[in-house]
Parts: C-alpha cells; sequence; structure tokens
C-alpha cells in the first residue's frame, strides 16, 4: 500500500529551487511507492500550512514542506493543532537551514526524498511560545530582526550572505539594544537590561554554531537559554563577544538549561520564531512540549543514531 504523502512546497524560500524541483521530488517519492499530494503556499490567497492541514492534514501518513525554517515553523505549528499528528518531513529549501544543520538532514533531493519515503522517525521536542509554536529558537533583542527584515529577493540573491551582510550593517543599532526584561525560570527570578535573549533547541542560529550547542539535545526535555546583559562600555561589548566565541559564560553572558521560562517585557519588545516574526507580547510563557513531533531522518547503521 501506498504511503500517503502531503508535500507543502514554499515556491520562493532560498533560491526559489522548490518551484523548479517539484516535479523531480513527486517522481522521486512515487518511485519510492509514495502517492504524493501537492500543495504551494501562496499565503496572500489563504493557501497557507495551518489552513492546509486543518483541512485535510489527518488524512496523510506524512506531511512534507519543502522551503526554509519558516516554512518549517509553520507546518509543525498546523500538525500541533491535530489530534493525530501524521509524521514529519523536511526537505530543506531556505537560505540558512538551521535546524537542518541540527538534524543532519541533507540538502541533496535525491537523499532528501529517500528519507521521507525509507527513512526512520525521530520523535523531538517542540516549543510551545504563548499560544503558538516554535520549532528551534525563539529569540528578542540584537540582531533578531534581520531574520524577518531582509528582504526576500535579497536572500534569494545572495543566500546565508544576506543575513550576514544585513547583521552587520545593523551592528551598531544593534549593540545599543537595551531590552528590559523580568525572567522567572525554575524557581528563580531576576531583571535587567538584555542586549539579546534566546531559548533554542538547535545548533545552529542564523548559520553559525550556538555557544551551548555541545549540550543540545532535542528529545530530552530541555531547552537551551542564553541571555546576553546590554553592555555599558565597549570593553564589555568586546567581553560578550570573546565569551561568545569560546561558548563560555561570564557577567554578561548566562547559558542554562529549562523546560519553562517567562518574560516580562517593561517595554515593547519585538520577537522571532524560527525566523519569523513573533509579535510584541508583554508576556512570554515559553514551554516544552516534549517529543511532540516525529520527524523522518535518513536510516544508519545501528547505534550510529545515538544522541539525536
Amino acid at each position: 500500500m501506498r504511503k500517503k504523502v502531503l508535500l507543502l512546497v514554499n515556491p520562493s524560500a532560498g533560491t526559489g529551487s522548490a518551484r523548479q524541483n517539484t516535479y523531480r521530488m513527486v517522481e522521486a517519492l512515487a518511485l519510492r511507492g509514495c502517492e504524493t499530494t501537492v500543495y504551494p503556499l501562496l499565503p496572500a490567497h489563504g493557501l497557507t500550512a495551518e489552513n492546509i492541514l486543518a483541512e485535510c492534514g489527518s488524512r496523510f501518513d506524512l506531511v512534507a514542506c519543502c522551503g526554509g525554517d519558516g516554512t518549517l515553523n509553520h507546518a509543525v505549528c498546523g500538525l500541533m493543532a491535530l489530534e493525530h499528528r501524521p509524521l514529519l518531513g523536511y526537505l530543506p529549501g531556505g537560505s540558512t537551514n538551521d535546524f537542518a544543520n541540527s538534524l543532519g538532514l541533507a540538502i541533496e533531493l535525491e537523499q532528501g526524498c529517500a528519507a521521507l519515503a525509507d527513512g526512520r522517525p525521530f520523535a523531538y521536542d517542540i516549543g510551545r511560545f504563548n499560544e503558538t509554536y516554535f520549532n528551534y529558537v525563539a529569540a528578542f533583542g540584537a540582531f533578531t530582526a534581520v531574520s524577518y527584515s531582509t528582504p526576500q529577493d535579497t536572500k534569494n540573491t545572495l543566500g546565508h550572505a544576506a543575513y550576514v551582510l544585513k547583521g552587520i550593517l545593523s551592528l551598531p543599532e544593534s549593540m545599543g539594544c537595551r531590552c528590559h526584561m523580568k525572567v522567572e525560570h525554575d524557581g528563580l527570578i531576576e531583571e535587567d537590561e538584555y542586549l539579546y535573549g534566546s531559548v533554542s533547541n538547535t545548533t545552529t542560529v542564523g548559520g553559525f554554531a550556538a555557544p551551548n550547542a555541545r549540550q543540545v539535545q532535542l528529545n530530552d526535555g530541555l531547552f537551551e537559554v542564553m541571555l546576553i546583559k546590554a553592555p555599558a562600555t565597549l570593553r564589555e561589548g568586546e567581553q560578550i563577544l570573546t565569551a561568545l566565541t569560546r561558548g563560555e559564560e561570564t557577567p554578561y553572558v548566562r547559558l542554562f538549561q529549562t523546560d519553562r521560562i517567562r518574560f516580562t517585557a517593561f517595554q515593547r519588545t519585538a520577537w522571532t520564531l524560527d525566523g519569523e516574526y513573533g509579535g510584541t507580547p508583554d508576556t512570554a510563557d515559553i514551554s516544552v512540549e516534549p517529543q511532540a513531533i516525529s520527524i523522518m531522518l535518513p536510516r544508519r547503521e545501528a547505534g550510529s543514531d545515538e544522541g539525536l
């Protein structure tokens, strides 16, 4: 019996390769025993991952999406709303593909389709952010606007370099960022001005290795938190950059793990969720939904997938 696959294609992600490769994906899946239904993601026409999955997602064995981290975010949000969640498949086609890098997913199309059809399911943790969800990172402060404010045509032309360039251009403004927050977790309360804060479940953010990447296990029921206090002097800023490079804690950089955390903002503070604009909530209640989604990964030799 053929596996029923729903393939969600973002035609504008990355370099637009998903649009060009749709037939190749359908063909590769068909040759591996899959019956594939394709939907293009066209938000202007109401064709979002959330809407499509609400209407027909439960009819499929596997929901696969082709696009970037933002595309995957919308697919995960749609799946989390279903009572019976099909397996998730991901064909990374964005500019950065942080989560695919954390999982070791191949960008090569044939290998990716093989994982969808014949791979192994891996159950991993999902983040809850108030009444919505994120796949691998919720963040505020310096540089976070880069992912959703960089024009799509610039991303398509420059790829990951677009994020780096935009980050460099925003450096003077970003280093002056001050986010006054109260942070509550594990019975502790602190209040300070922060340059940056993130709650993540990934080894890379923005294409770069996370400072606490060695701690990351995607299914341990814990997310990694990084809080960077706003520097008062250029010297403090240099110490922060050194600490981030070395993955060390300092009086300005805090790294810890938790399954639940609350941020209360004392000023309008924008969040990004998996590279998408996440709004400016006064309070952000963030928690882990343990092993809530199962994603298809390539098959490996017995014992080679420990720790994933």
